[in-house]
């Protein structure tokens, strides 16, 4: 199975359409296998498609630490 965002996942259509190649590999490794261990998908999954930062990439775990504390405490505020 796919993952939902691949159609239309910003990192594939914004940041990799210089390469093509690349993105097509990171696709069939994570996209199309194991897109549970994206972290575009899993903060799309916790915090909504409008919370995924642009420039993260699907592997990018320290950036990722980052964005979920800010969205975690953001999500606090708001309750």
């Amino acid at each position: 199975m796919a993952c939902e965002l691949l159609k239309c996942c910003q990192f594939f259509n914004d940041k990799m359409k210089e390469l093509p190649r690349t993105a097509e590999h990171i696709k069939s490794k994570v996209c199309l296998d194991k897109y549970e261990s994206c972290v575009r998908f899993r903060i799309f999954k916790e915090f909504g498609g409008e919370n995924i930062p642009f420039d993260l990439y699907p592997n990018d775990t320290e950036e990722v630490k980052k964005a979920i504390q800010c969205l975690r405490e953001k999500q606090k505020l708001q309750d």
